[in-house]
């Protein structure tokens, strides 16, 4: 049998071990619920497999209940009066007790690794469960690496508070290995490989060449699933930049307003339609669940046209669709209408645009025909990276993906910092397809814009990981 790598989740009873799970398994097991000894029994899954055979394995175990309790009967197996109390009258008389102890046997005869979950808004010191857990964790002598739980989506230098905090509480315990943030909630994959990378360092010499083999194969399936995510967040923001509208020539009797008003609903409306899919298209490439769709709605609140010229006879027509305009209203409402002041998640006000219009004449041979901005299709490009990392930091612990009610402020700044580096170059790429006689093809185009958005994508992770930079 090839050789394998086991860990077995435990924690405080309810504190979040079969979300985490979840989470870390892509799929759905056991229940989620809020109450005491939900799990009541050891349940063994397999994480990852690679291709020689090297297994990595999940063991979900009970919660803890009395610990210290716990500790004094585990001690009194070793006696025939402790070993009927404990297999036959708590198997009967206390059944989640029982469990308990059953939980703690798995973890001695199988676990390599401990990991062991808290709640990290508790304040370590008052917490009076903590030292009996910890009690049962050093009688196990299994290495231990301790995962910070509900934490949810801090800054790092937020994050590195919290761990130093638990860090300095436990720096005593020899069982302990190490201690980091994985919320069970809003982890990303690339926390995920720190824990990995984290787990090699803990293990016996003997074992660690397996778990890096192990920890390699899981880091190749995640930047698998980046570049794909990017790539479909790239023919996206071609179509967007490759779509346009024409006004007709003859008016009909119709306001220039209105005409206009016409065509950009036209585009909204297909904007929204491509939101959606690239929406659909993460989730699913992520491993979740969930249906965005429903959301996805698309309104035209105001255009303001300056008098009723018609567009071939005023040269500064199209700069005057500013100010009062409002644009990418499809992807603003697909988000909820989430914003931090002026910034609007999933799509721009155009008054935030820096005083542009979002959408004109790229062509002056062809003043009627219209097709978004370069502004806009950065703020476009900004808000299809915000969604994936809404994506990747989502577990299945909370059933169906919905985008989020608010995406971190940091977040924002990082991400807009990182494609303000970018800019000249996205700018050129899209002036290049919208103005360019020469058509490059569509899948050297794809490419070329994926790897941009792949380092810059990259980029930001690092400035929410800093320590992941020897090797993302």
């Amino acid at each position: 049998m090839p050789p394998s790598i086991t860990l077995s989740l435990i924690s405080h009873t309810n504190t979040g071990k079969t979300t985490l799970a979840r989470t870390l398994l892509r799929k759905d097991v056991g229940q989620v619920l809020d109450q005491a000894h939900v799990t009541l029994q050891n349940e063994e899954f397999l994480l990852l497999e690679t291709a020689n055979g090297l297994q990595l394995k999940l063991w979900d175990t009970p919660g803890f209940g009395n610990s210290h309790k716990l500790l004094k009967r585990l001690q009194g197996l070793s006696n025939p009066i402790g070993w009927l109390v404990s297999q036959v009258w708590d198997r009967l008389a206390d059944k989640p007790f029982w469990c308990s102890q059953q939980a703690i046997r798995n973890v001695q005869d199988e676990a390599d690794i401990v990991l062991y979950l808290v709640n990290a808004t508790e304040d370590p010191a008052m917490a009076g469960y903590l030292q009996p857990e910890l009690d049962l964790l050093t009688w196990l002598n299994t290495p231990v690496i301790v995962l910070l739980n509900q934490t949810g989506l801090v800054d790092p230098d937020r994050q590195c508070q919290l761990e130093l905090r638990w860090k300095q509480q436990w720096s005593s315990y020899a069982v302990i290995q190490d201690v980091m943030s994985l919320d069970a909630f809003t982890r990303c994959w690339v926390q995920e490989d720190l824990l990995w990378n984290r787990i090699v360092q803990a293990l016996p010499e003997h074992q660690q060449p397996i778990m890096s083999q192990l920890s390699k194969a899981w880091h190749e399936q995640q930047l698998d699933i980046l570049q794909k995510s990017m790539h479909v967040i790239a023919k996206m923001l071609l179509e967007t930049a490759n779509d346009s509208e024409t006004l007709p020539q003859e008016t009909t009797g119709q306001s220039i307003k209105t005409l206009v008003t016409h065509a950009i609903q036209a585009m909204d409306q297909r904007l929204a339609h491509r939101i959606s899919t690239l929406s659909t298209q993460l989730i699913t490439l992520h491993g979740l669940s969930g249906d965005t769709a429903h959301t996805i709605q698309s309104r035209l609140d105001d255009v303001t046209v300056p008098g009723e010229r018609k567009p071939w006879e005023e040269e500064s027509f199209w700069s005057g669709l500013m100010g009062g305009a409002a644009a990418g209203f499809a992807s603003d409402v697909a988000t909820g209408g989430l914003s931090h002041g002026i910034f609007t998640i999933g799509g721009a006000i155009l008054g935030a645009l820096g005083g542009t219009a979002y959408a004109k004449s790229q062509d002056e041979n062809d003043p009627n025909q219209i097709s978004w901005v370069s502004d806009f299709l950065d703020r476009q490009t900004r808000d299809a990276i915000l969604r994936y990392l809404a994506v990747t930091h989502c577990g299945r612990g909370r059933g169906d993906y919905t985008d989020p009610r608010e995406f971190p402020l940091f977040w924002q700044q990082e991400t807009e910092h990182a494609l303000e580096e970018q800019k000249e170059s996205l700018h050129g790429f899209w002036n290049n397809l919208q103005t360019s006689t020469f058509s490059p093809r569509e899948q050297e185009s794809d490419d070329l814009l994926a790897q941009l958005l792949t380092q810059t994508t990259k980029n930001i992770l690092l400035k929410c990981y800093p320590e992941a930079r020897t090797w993302l």
